[in-house]
């Protein structure tokens, strides 16, 4: 394994979009980097957690010592609203700063993103952004943000993603553009190691996903020969890695495991989309996360794609130690399962204590919407087929049972 984490460390050191400061420690580097931008920031951070850990003090200190002045806004909430982006925005444009630093999960980093739009184009609102490419319309880069992830689960210091939630509409929405990707990230494992175990679990499973799923994706093949491989390496990684912090938080090696796999996620969805679940995990974000939403369906989905990717599901089962067995889909769906096992995860929607069945209905008519998506799959859904094809795997993930998936 200590090869697999020294690859790993060199895939994030040559990676090219944007620079990343890895390893511990390497959070009293902010004030440094933040220098090279200029010597006024707006630091963006969640709802207390870093300051608790002491951590938000390093922070401070480091920008101190490197005569940079700053303003804080705090309070940024898990699924960010498009509320707390315009409060950031009224700061930003209130100031006269040279750079946004975001410290926190994806939440935090994802609103930034947003604030860092309006900053920087300074017209029009936030609605006007969501969708592909949007922002590039307007600007090819927005203002410098320095990302710097609390947990490791989203890989969104990486990626060309902002989920923003629309609190009067009930529903999360997207802004995909290559102009909101962060130019530093500082990834620092020690930053993760007070997270408690659900944020550890629901966060890692979140990583786990985006690596399966990239890798899973036949449709941006071509894009990027590499991601793949990174993939790979951080599958091997999160497999290893997450049980050993959820049964020892202060495990180190293990949480740089997870700051690696995490990070190697968010490399892989630079070029290669995500799969379906995380469609459904906009339509239940009020019942639970995100990473567990994405994870419960991820083998039910898998049961559908099966028949377009049977030799990387081979591969996946062989990297995480699957044993082979006649029927290469459902060996591999009781391996996954063994492994949700082994963490303490449902296996199941219905073992989500507020998750009720009208919520099914809900999915398969957000998921519908999604045509893009829909046919971005590692097996397409056609348009006119999506409902009855995700309600039958919707449905399968609620009672615990792959054989209709099996049959579409």
């Amino acid at each position: 394994m200590e090869k697999t984490i020294v690859d790993s460390g060199e895939i994030l050191k040559a990676w090219k979009p944007t620079k990343i400061h890895f390893g511990e420690g390497s959070i009293q580097q902010v004030g440094e980097v933040v220098k090279g931008y200029g010597s006024r920031t707006l630091l963006v951070i969640g709802q207390g957690s870093i300051k608790k850990s002491g951590m938000l003090d390093r922070v401070l200190r480091s920008l101190e010592k490197n005569s940079v002045s700053y303003k804080m806004v705090e309070g940024v909430e898990p699924n960010p609203s498009k509320e707390t982006v315009y409060r950031i925005v009224y700061h930003l444009l209130a100031g006269n700063f040279d750079c946004l630093v975001a410290i926190g999960g994806g939440s935090v980093i994802d609103a930034a993103k947003a604030a860092g739009i309006l900053g920087t184009i300074r017209e029009g609102e936030i609605d006007d952004y969501f969708g592909v490419n949007m922002v590039s319309k307007k600007t090819k880069k927005i203002m410098n943000l320095i990302a710097v992830p609390t947990t490791s689960g989203t890989g969104s210091e990486l990626t060309k993603f902002s989920v923003i939630t629309d609190t009067r509409l009930h529903v999360k929405k997207l802004i995909f553009d290559i102009a909101i990707v962060p130019p530093k990230a500082i990834v620092d494992p020690e930053l993760t190691y007070s997270c408690e175990n659900h944020v550890s679990k629901v966060t890692g499973l979140d990583a786990m996903t985006h690596l399966m799923e990239g890798y899973f994706n036949n449709v941006d093949e071509a894009v990027d020969p590499e991601a793949n491989q990174r993939a790979f390496v951080g599958l091997k990684l999160l497999f290893e890695g997450l049980p050993r912090v959820l049964k020892d938080g202060e495990d180190r090696e293990a949480r740089r495991m997870m700051s690696l796999a995490s990070t190697l996620g968010g490399s892989v969805l630079f070029s290669k989309q995500a799969g379906l679940p995380h469609l459904n995990s906009f339509s239940w974000s009020n019942v639970m996360d995100h990473g567990e939403a994405v994870a419960v369906t991820l083998p039910y989905y898998t049961a559908y794609y099966a028949p377009h990717i049977s030799e990387k599901i081979k591969n996946v089962a062989a990297l995480i130690g699957i044993k082979e067995s006649g029927d290469k889909t459902k060996g591999f769906i009781d391996g996954l399962f063994d492994f949700y096992r082994k963490i303490n995860f449902p296996l199941t929607l219905k073992e989500f204590k507020n998750f009720s069945k009208d919520l099914i209905e809900k999915a398969t008519q957000d998921a519908s919407q999604n045509r893009m998506k829909l046919e971005a799959s590692p097996r397409p859904v056609p348009i006119e087929k999506s409902k009855e094809i995700l309600q039958t795997i919707i449905e399968g993930a609620y009672e615990g049972n792959i054989d209709k998936i099996l049959k579409l």
